[in-house]
């Protein structure tokens, strides 16, 4: 169960959370954009990474590639340009704004850089949800549609997002920063833990005849084998 929930994030990039009334729904939709030159790590992965590339409708993956057959990793990531900032992030999108607005009380996370000073338990990492935003024609075109299993229950889908940045002027990381608060060149490595506190019901359509929702319940820390990510070298 534990490797089916990270299975699932990884898939579906995002993840729903918390039983909370059917049709919530926000008063307001507030909206999430990422930013340029910015290369958005997913935490609970294995160093595949995310970033806006020209007009706001034009999301690049960079993913790891592996075997299909035996599954063993066959080459990393691309490296992240020295000139970006880099955020570690994790996002949730559920059929109705109850339940993304609850996630942060159901899904406690902790991640370790020990090369840039980063160390944060799972009590501090709860300060870097960030909020939830409306699931609109942007995250549709970049990442897909999320239909409700039922259509006939009008729940809409809303995102809720943790971001960690690691450089910038909020940047968390304290050690291998140039003078521009940008990652210097090299290898990163990352331990990542996650920790369901509570069951968490998604109304979201994710699978070929699903009929009723997906229930995930807690089973203890999951920790995530550690993993890198790489920083190009500086170009001429």
């Amino acid at each position: 169960m534990k490797r089916l929930l990270l299975a699932f994030v990884l898939s579906a990039a995002l993840l729903g959370s918390l039983a909370a009334p059917a049709l919530a729904e926000a008063p307001w939709k507030p909206v999430f954009r990422l930013d340029a030159k910015t290369a958005y790590i997913f935490a609970y992965g294995d160093g595949s990474w995310a970033e806006l590339v020209g007009d706001e409708l034009s999301a690049v993956f960079h993913w790891v590639t592996y075997d299909e057959t035996t599954g063993e990793m066959l080459a990393p990531a691309d490296p992240i340009p020295a000139d970006y900032d880099v955020v570690m992030q994790l996002s949730w999108k559920s059929c109705n704004y109850g339940l993304a607005k609850t996630v942060p009380l159901a899904f406690q996370l902790k991640v370790s850089i020990p090369d840039l000073g980063v160390d944060l338990p799972y009590e501090q990492a709860e300060d870097y949800w960030v909020g939830t935003f409306f699931w609109d024609d942007y995250w549709v075109a970049n990442v897909g549609p999320i239909p409700a299993f039922n259509p006939h229950i009008g729940a809409k889908v809303y995102g809720t997002r943790w971001l960690l940045p690691l450089t910038g002027d909020n940047g968390v990381a304290t050690m291998n920063l140039g003078a521009d608060k940008k990652l210097l060149p090299g290898t990163y490595t990352v331990y990542y833990a996650e920790n369901l506190l509570h069951t968490t019901t998604d109304l979201g359509l994710y699978f070929d005849g699903q009929r009723s929702p997906l229930i995930f319940r807690p089973e203890g820390e999951n920790v995530v084998p550690p993993y890198t990510f790489t920083i190009a070298p500086v170009g001429p």
